[in-house]
């Protein structure tokens, strides 16, 4: 095993000091917002941050929250595995998950723009039975990857500082805790800026710095060269033992079970609706198409720049792991990309690629506390214990709820870890078990005959189908049951399959056999959903959709995203890897060359992008916060629905809208 790199003071820092720091500003931010904007947190705004987000921020929170850990550490052990497709891959996988969900983003603002969770038009639709069911499936994805982000995170800094694990797992969530529970939503989508900003400049430094001036690499054809001598010493299990090479049939499999099993980690994960439910309706989709994009090139560019180089030096003496290759159980944790980093930057790389992981485990953690502490606050306490429940009430609930969550993620990554569980075999089992969630999710919003008996009976069983293929599997390909078995591919490629397609088809198959007596009126869903007493009147009124033009157009646009979604499908996972996985194609030193050069070009276009549009976006309000400020514009003040028109009846606001209400939501 190979010594730390750097000092434990590194892990304490970045977890306790850059935390602090962190929390500090966006606390300070908050409460800038709050003072002259009057953004107060009520219980609305922390869970949907007013429902008027912008499509630049929701694609820079796109960016920063599917930057997990495992982002930057499983796709670099893919890469180090497998070679130029390893990282590949899962860049194009988790795209068009993300892609794909921009549909659904869209349809929730389409059909139930006032809801503040997935679950609630599933309750909503189906009723108690079917929402209890789809909260296992919602709350079982998001307990599973909190404790993943931060498995991820610690196990990193546990290898390369020293620090200890448990330290680190029940220390980090501390400052994410502080201004997600000061901030709610709006703070996470300020900080995931801001961490977008960091991960993309550290990445363009990286892999220029590979690329051009690195004293050990410093050109595209050296790498090249390196990378095919080391095919040599340490051949690969595709092609002619290339590293440069589609033709892995391992790779392949990984691949497809991160296409298939990775959906559940989109699609049943309530953070993910929550970023869909705080856009404005047209910025949904768009957030999400272009945050997909842009977010492809992070771990294909920053797998390129580390653990590819980590692989080409392996016979280097400053390798961490010299003279041999790096355990198979560090790969697994995605470790490459910072031995990569140290040896291409030096010890300062490393620090670097800390701090990335250490910022991807803190913008993620955060979505996660707002996912969760959304459902129980709306899902569970409103709908079932308080339904009559103020607004402070809820913002009490939420506040509690992420205090405990916080704490909870940091003992069950400490579990995962002890029990020898890693990210890798995380993201591949994750499918098995909640799966069957997505297609529940999305037929709820797509298809008008679906019906009660099968959301409730169909995932259900299409769990129980996925975990007997899943263990009988393992026991065929390879002679046991056990932690090992099944996490190897082809044990993970059934269990996901059966736990993704199995849903489709009980659920296909129930609502036929047994269909409701007329098709279900989505015009009638957010009818459902009603604000609590401490909401704005904009608050409301973004909480319905009236102008029949704007149905329409929203209507339209479901269809454009729908075309989007498979064409990107189509070319990123057929397109461009299975001709040349077909072929046996090993890339020339040409192609390679133009391979990275696509990659730097489009990894400059993603970060400008990101880094600028949200500010390009908010510069009315950025300028009106300057005037307030130099006195030239009176502190704004939100008008309270409370003091209009609003009263509660068994547990359904009724709102009586004034004209003056009405005109405002026109102008909106």
């Amino acid at each position: 095993m190979a010594e730390p790199i750097l000092e434990q003071a590194y892990g304490y820092c970045y977890i306790l000091v850059l935390g602090a720091g962190f929390a500090a500003l966006m606390i300070f931010i908050t409460k800038v917002l709050s003072n002259f904007l009057g953004e107060k947190q009520n219980s609305e705004s922390f869970t949907t941050s007013g429902r008027n987000t912008s499509s630049g921020l929701i694609a820079s929170a796109v960016v920063s929250s599917w930057t997990w850990p495992g982002t930057l550490l499983t796709s670099s052990g893919m890469t180090y595995a497998y070679g130029i497709c390893g990282g590949a891959w899962y860049s194009f996988a988790f795209t068009i998950q993300i892609t794909f969900f921009a549909v659904v983003a869209l349809e929730i603002k389409r059909k139930a723009p006032g809801a503040h969770t997935i679950l609630e038009v599933v309750q909503a639709r189906f009723g108690k039975v079917a929402h209890w069911v789809m909260l296992f499936y919602a709350m079982g994805t998001n307990v599973i990857i909190s404790a993943m982000l931060l498995l991820g995170g610690c196990q990193a800094i546990n290898v390369i500082t020293g620090m200890h694990l448990v330290a680190a797992a029940m220390l980090l969530p501390l400052g994410v805790f502080v201004f997600t529970v000061i901030g709610g939503l709006k703070s996470t989508f300020i900080s995931d800026w801001f961490h977008s900003i960091i991960i993309y400049l550290v990445i363009i430094i990286s892999i220029f710095n590979t690329y051009t001036r690195s004293d050990k690499i410093g050109s595209i054809d050296k790498m090249y060269e390196l990378i095919t001598e080391v095919a040599k010493v340490h051949p690969s299990a595709g092609y002619k033992g290339s590293y440069l090479t589609w033709t892995n049939k391992t790779a392949l499999l990984n691949g497809w079970n991160i296409v298939i099993g990775g959906f559940s980690t989109v699609f049943c994960d309530p953070s993910y609706s929550q970023k869909a439910i705080a856009a404005k309706p047209k910025a949904s989709m768009v957030g999400y198409f272009i945050g997909g994009l842009c977010w492809l090139v992070i771990p294909l560019a920053l797998s390129l720049a580390s653990s590819l180089a980590n692989l080409a030096l392996v016979n280097d003496p400053s390798s961490p792991t010299y003279p041999d290759p790096v355990p198979t159980t560090l790969v697994d944790e995605g470790i490459p990309m910072l031995y990569g980093l140290y040896m291409t930057l030096g010890k300062s790389g490393c620090a670097a690629g800390l701090l990335m992981i250490w910022l991807a485990a803190t913008s993620a953690t955060s979505a996660e506390l707002i996912g969760f502490s959304s459902v129980v606050t709306y899902d569970i306490y409103r709908a079932y214990i308080n339904p009559r429940a103020s607004g402070k009430q809820l913002v009490t609930v939420t506040h509690g709820c992420v205090t405990f969550f916080a704490i909870a993620m940091g003992g069950l990554t400490v579990l995962f870890n002890y029990i020898g569980i890693t990210i890798s075999w995380i993201i591949t089992f994750i499918g098995v078990i909640l799966g069957p969630g997505v297609f529940a999710f999305t037929l709820t919003l797509f298809w008008s005959r679906m019906t009660k008996l099968s959301i409730i009976v169909g995932p259900p069983l299409a769990s129980i189908a996925a975990l007997i293929g899943w263990c009988a599997s393992a026991k065929s390909f390879y002679g046991a049951v056990n932690k090992d078995t099944l996490g190897q591919q082809y044990s993970c490629a059934v269990g996901n399959f059966v736990g993704l397609f199995g849903s489709l088809i009980f659920i296909g198959v129930i609502s036929l056999l047994k269909p409701d007596e007329k098709p279900y009126d989505f015009d009638t869903l957010d009818d459902n959903f009603f604000v609590a007493d401490d909401a704005t009147v904009e608050e409301a009124v973004a909480m319905r959709i009236e102008d029949p033009k704007e149905k329409r157009e929203l209507k339209k646009y479901s269809i454009y995203a729908q075309i989007i979604a498979w064409s990107l499908f189509f070319i990123l996972i057929f397109l461009i890897p299975m001709p040349m996985y077909g072929q046996k194609y090993i890339y020339s030193k040409k192609f390679f060359r133009a391979w990275v050069i696509i990659v730097m070009i489009w990894l400059l276009i993603a970060a400008a992008f990101i880094i600028l549009y949200p500010i390009y976006q908010s510069r009315h309000t950025l300028l009106k916060l300057l005037e307030i400020v130099q006195g030239k514009q009176e502190k704004e003040e939100k008008e309270l629905l409370s003091a209009q028109a609003s009263q509660v009846v068994e547990g359904v606001v009724v709102e009586v809208v004034l004209e003056a209400e009405k005109r405002k939501g026109d102008e909106i």
